[in-house]
């Protein structure tokens, strides 16, 4: 457990050998969804997922004022509980605004470590394409979205899963292991706290784009298409802000690529993490 600059306990799960490589996952679900991913990779790899705070097993307080800035500041904790001055670094969804804050603060000469390459799945980096879902547009509403947190059931969250899911279908067991992580200490009803980073994301989104697009490592865009949310429509835009990126295009698959197409996903990180780096970096 690693215990935060504020004071809050996140967990985290290290494991395997090699390679340092850091997993961030996404709202409204957990580091869980990494699992066949981090297995996969840690027969060579240095492999640790993160809970963020009000997420998973990590603390929930309630009320609070969750933010990026913070989640960006644990996992710099994390690192330096780690003792790694470079990572590998895996983002999707809300760990995407939480890796493109990262990103910005090395191309400022803020980072305590360094990004030595990216791998980006599924997220809005592209604000002006991101489509969020009518959930998310109400849940950001003063008031209204506070109520509805508090009447999310776990039938509501399988359905708004469902439909971001490829042809692969979610199964119970899929749901059943989110579902735990989510609604762990209540969790699923802080959704309307979680949200509020669309209002940062609004603020500070041209900073976070400029960031990706200056910054110079590897970097690899492994995309579920179907994804309705910010699949193929975001990708589209995402490959002329980044031209020099590797594109993983994965068809039949949705928001979640890293549960969807595991081994695909897989591959494409251990595929990043062979590249060289140039000195120049």
């Amino acid at each position: 457990m690693l215990v935060s600059r504020r004071g809050h306990r996140l967990a985290f799960r290290r494991r395997g050998s090699g390679p340092a490589v850091i997993l961030l996952h996404g709202f409204p679900t957990w580091s869980h969804d990494y699992s066949a991913v981090a297995t996969d990779l840690s027969s060579d790899h240095d492999v640790t997922t993160l809970d963020f705070l009000g997420y998973g097993a990590s603390d929930k307080p309630n009320p609070y004022e969750y933010s990026v800035a913070e989640s960006a500041d644990s996992v710099e904790d994390l690192v330096t509980l780690l003792g790694l001055s470079s990572v590998n670094l895996v983002v999707h969804d809300y760990g995407g605004i939480v890796g493109q804050e990262l990103v910005d603060r090395q191309l400022s000469d803020k980072l305590p470590f360094s990004i030595a390459r990216l791998t980006v799945l599924n997220c809005g980096i592209i604000y002006s394409a991101y489509r969020p879902t009518l959930l998310q547009k109400l849940l950001i509403t003063p008031i209204l979205g506070k109520l509805i947190a508090s009447h999310i059931t776990a039938g509501m969250v399988r359905s708004g899963l469902a439909s971001l899911w490829g042809e692969s279908k979610l199964s119970d067991e899929e749901f059943e292991d989110l579902w735990y992580g989510m609604s762990l200490n209540n969790g699923h009803r802080l959704a309307h706290l979680h949200i509020r980073y669309n209002a940062e994301r609004d603020r500070h989104h041209r900073r976070w784009e400029t960031a990706l697009a200056a910054w110079k490592g590897p970097l690899c865009l492994a995309w579920g298409l179907d994804d309705p949310v910010s699949g193929r429509h975001v990708l589209q835009q995402a490959t002329h802000l980044l031209p020099r990126a590797v594109v993983v295009e994965l068809n039949g698959v949705g928001h979640f690529p890293q549960v969807e197409a595991a081994e695909a996903v897989a591959k494409a990180i251990r595929t990043l993490v062979a590249t060289p780096i140039q000195a120049s970096l």
